[in-house]
Parts: structure tokens; sequence; C-alpha cells
């Protein structure tokens, strides 16, 4: 069984810098054989299914004493240097039994290895997503957070096409920033787990286990994938016992599931229990620090899912997930000053917002500033480096490329943040489009502004109608979208082809009957009308 499901966080590394245990001037070197032999010998341990157990036993068992039992440290953490002399854990418990009898020098190698193994896990690697720390437990993960002034509240197993054996451990500052670090255990795939049947190994078999010795990672793992098969019950059954323990995942994805058991339920009794239990499991994460679940409560709030006048609560949630840079929350706080909904309208404010989340690298909150810069063009609210931001995403991202480059042709015709330059905004939509040419979004997006543009000589009627007969006769799909077939007529019309152009329309216009579509029906009669007096549209675009 392929992957686990990865959940839909929003990750951000943020707080303190990543950075080792320093060494002091006594402590003795370690040399980088004598970890590649550490590790060598334990994954080479012919009882290494048994020792591995064991090894996170301990490991589990000393960081829960590390705090109010220093004394049993020294026995336990003496284990689990037995079993694996490269354990982060076993040298920072030690570390911390003889500070406790106060043996400097008994606890000198101990911090010299400790100090290596980060420094080593460290190398090239920040332990984000893209490059992950490398480490032979989650404990390490877990003791790394500790060495950072940071207690974990949450943690999942995870696995991608890249890390085939990864996890998720988030930590909390005592400021209560969170950090966010992945972790690669992708090394003990290779000792211990054999080919499934598709021929690939699978970190499945060694999560099951994990997950019976209390491991709540691993609990929470399966119980995530029981979400993603719909299996409810199942599910709600690991993670109660893992949300036991503090992590706040496990609470996150509970109160999800009872939402979703609240909605599909018949009965009102049953649906406000269910509601009130997603709400408790909220405000657990919340109280642990998790900005999902603030940004999600704070939402419900505001759609008055748990009674009306719940504003207040959730501006107050809002900006608790803003002061810990949780980019939606900002991006959100940013919406409501723009329209003035529960907040004064405030477009400067909304432009400090926007600035915030477009400073965290996180692609949709660049391309979202990047918009509500191009909406507000004739304010006097002054742009960040936005141009700069959209262009590292339209380069080098593996997300929202092809948006980006959108945005910045709408930026360079309309002259925000940049010099205004037609070419070079025709130039970035042509690559969006060349990029992304069965997009339906991207291309729709670009012909209806280079058919309809207010901007003089950004139109390019004879472009905007090539691409949409290339997607329109190529998506069945398309040709079903009553945005689409409206842009499609518009192309015709204003390459002056009024009767095509009028077929298109009533075709848009029957689309949306059919399918409802009340927010569209009236500007595409207007459209049609136009097209009837041989008109073409113009309007302010983008």
């Amino acid at each position: 069984m392929r992957g686990f499901l990865i959940i839909a966080v929003a990750v951000f590394c943020i707080g303190c810098q990543a950075s080792p245990v320093e060494p002091t001037s006594s402590e003795p070197s370690v040399p980088d054989e004598a970890l590649a032999s550490a590790a060598e010998d334990f994954l080479t341990h012919p009882e290494l299914i048994n020792r591995l157990h064991r090894l996170m036993e301990l490991e589990q068992q000393a960081l829960q004493l590390s705090e109010d039992e220093p004394l049993k440290l020294g026995s336990i953490g003496s284990a689990i240097l037995d079993i694996y002399y490269g354990s982060q854990t076993g040298h920072y418990v030690m570390g911390i039994f003889y500070d406790h009898v106060e043996s400097p020098e008994a606890k000198a190698p101990h911090a010299a290895w400790l100090s290596k193994l980060q420094a080593t896990m460290m190398d090239e690697r920040d332990g984000s997503r893209d490059a992950p720390f490398a480490v032979m437990t989650i404990y390490d993960g877990h003791t790394y957070a500790r060495t950072q002034d940071a207690f974990p509240v949450g943690s999942i197993y995870q696995s991608t096409a890249e890390v085939p054996f990864g996890a998720l451990v988030i930590a909390r500052h005592n400021d209560k920033s969170v950090d966010h670090r992945f972790l690669d255990l992708s090394d003990l795939l290779d000792h211990t787990t054999p080919d499934d049947a598709t021929g690939e190994q699978t970190p499945w078999p060694l999560v099951r286990e994990f997950a019976t010795k209390m491991d709540t990672a691993a609990q929470t793992a399966i119980g995530a994938f029981l979400v993603n098969s719909r299996n409810y019950d199942a599910a709600i059954g690991w993670l109660r016992v893992a949300s036991r323990s503090g992590n706040m995942l496990a609470n996150t994805l509970l109160a999800r599931i009872y939402w979703t058991q609240a909605e599909q339920a018949t009965d009102e009794d049953e649906r406000r229990e269910k509601r009130e239990l997603s709400q408790e499991n909220h405000l657990h994460a919340v109280a642990l620090g998790s900005t999902e679940s603030m940004y999600t409560l704070a939402l419900l709030y505001l759609q008055s899912a748990f009674g009306e006048d719940n504003n207040d609560a959730a501006l107050a949630l809002l900006k608790q997930g803003a002061d810990l840079q949780h980019p939606d929350s900002l991006i959100y706080l940013a919406h409501l000053h723009t329209v003035g909904e529960i907040v004064d309208a405030d477009l400067n404010k909304a432009n400090e917002y926007f600035q915030q989340a477009a400073a965290l690298n996180d692609p949709q909150a660049i391309i979202g500033y990047g918009r509500f810069l191009v909406s507000i063009a004739n304010s006097s609210v002054a742009p960040g480096e936005v141009v700069e931001l959209l262009t590292g995403i339209a380069k080098n991202s593996r997300t929202g490329r092809e948006e980006a480059m959108v945005v910045l042709g709408n930026l360079h015709a309309r002259g925000i943040g940049t010099k205004q330059s037609i070419s070079r905004a025709v130039r970035w939509y042509k690559k969006a489009v060349t990029s992304a040419s069965s997009n339906g979004d991207i291309v729709n997006e670009v012909a209806w502004t280079l058919t309809v543009s207010d901007i003089h000589g950004l139109k390019r009627a004879k472009y905007a109608r090539r691409i949409m007969d290339s997607l329109m006769e190529s998506d069945d799909r398309a040709r079903g979208r009553p945005e689409y077939l409206d842009t499609w007529a518009a192309t015709h019309a204003a390459s002056g082809d009024f009767t095509e152009a009028l077929s298109l329309q009533a075709q848009a216009i029957t689309a949306a009957d059919n399918q409802q579509r009340e927010d569209v029906l009236d500007i595409l009669k207007e459209h049609l009308e136009l097209f009837r007096t041989g008109t073409t549209i113009t309007e302010r675009a983008p």
C-alpha cells in the first residue's frame, strides 16, 4: 500500500533559525567515521526490528522523564546508546543527567556527539519539505525541537515520491511561535521492510507496529489514511488515542471528521452533537498552537456555524493565526479590510496584511497580493516587492508558476510595482499559455484580457481567439463552462465573426441555465445583446 495522506496543513518553517547545539572548546571532537559506523552497526544488526522497537520505547520514555526525573535518565540514556550510539535523544538525556549530578567532564563527550549529530543532520538541509532532516527515529526530531527551546505538539508519518518514509514534527516555542520540521527516515526502509506487491518498499508495516507502541505520529498517520478512505469510525478510534497525548494534528483531523459527520447527519440532535465535538477538537488544537484550526474555526464562526454573534471570536482567532505568520489568516484579514466586512475598510491595512503573507514566500499568498494590487490599481497604496517575488515563483516554483506569470502580465500591463510595458505583459501572458496550454483557467483569463482590455495597445484578438479555439475544440469539459463559452464568443466578436459569437453566447446562456448559475446569467445576456448590435466588449481588464 503506497503513500500516506499528507495533511493539508499550511506548513511554514518559522520561529528560530535552525541551529545545532554548539560545542564548547573543551569538548572532544567526533569524527565523521564514528557517526557512519554507529548507523551501520545499528542498521545491519540481525535483530534490527526488535532493537528498533526497544530504542524508540526508551527514547520516548527518556523524553517524558527529561524534565521531572533527571536521575532516571542515566540508566535509560545508557540503554539507548547501547542500542544505537548515534541517538540524539540518548546523548541529550545523558547531558541532562550529568548536569543534574554536576559532572561536566562526563557530559562533554555526549555534548560533542549531540553537536556533531545535529550539524551532520543539518548539512545542506533545513528541515523543510524540500530538504528534510535525515534521522533514524522520529524522536531525533523531538530532541532537536527541545534543543531549540521548543516543545513538540504534533507529529505524523508521511510518504512522498521523494521521501518514501518521512515525518512531520511540529514544535511550539515559549513565545507561542511554531516550527514545522520535516524528517527523512527512509534509511530504515532499506533494512526493515520487504517490497509490497507492486515491487515498491512501503513503510506501512513499520507504521502499524509503531502505532501499537503508543507512537502518536503513527496513530495519526493511520487515522489520516482512514479519513482519506472515509472510514471515519475506525479513524476516530486511532485519532482519539493520539490526541490524548497532545498531538494537535490528531485533534484537527478529529474536528474535520466530526464536522463532516454533522453535515451528513439527518437528525438535528446528532448534528448539534457532532458540531460541538468538532468545535471542541478545534479548540484543543488551537490551545496547542494549531494555526490551521485557528483559521478553520474562525471561518466557521463567521458562517454562524455555532450560532450568531461570534464575529469577535473569529477576528481574535484570525489575528492569533496572523501573529503566528499563518498565510491564510493574513490573507483573510486583508480581504476583510479590503471589503470592510466585520472591520472598517482600510486598503492600507489590507496591504500590510498582504505584504506580511507574501513575505512568507508562500506562492498563493504572493499571487493573491499581486491580484489585490491590480484590483486597487488607482489607489494610493504603495506596492511592495511583489514583482520580484512573483518572478521568483514564475521561474523556480513547482506550484503556481503559470498563475504567477499571468499576474506578472497584469502588473506590467497596469504599471504596478514596475514600469508599464505592454510588450512585457504580452510576453508573460504568452509564457503562461505555452506552459499550461491545457489549463482552462489560465487560457481563459489570458484570452479574456487580450480580447476586452481597456488598456491601449494590449488587445491581441487573433491570438486570443486561437488559444480559445485550441482549448475549446480539445476539451469537452471546457465547452461546458459558461465563462469559457463567454470568452470564446467574445474572441469571435472581436475578430468580426458575430454570427459565431451569437451562437456561442447562446450556448453559454444555456449552460448557465442548466447549471443554475444565477451569478453569471445577467452578464451573459448583456454580452449577447452587445453581439446582436455588432458591438464588441471592452472593459477594465486586467
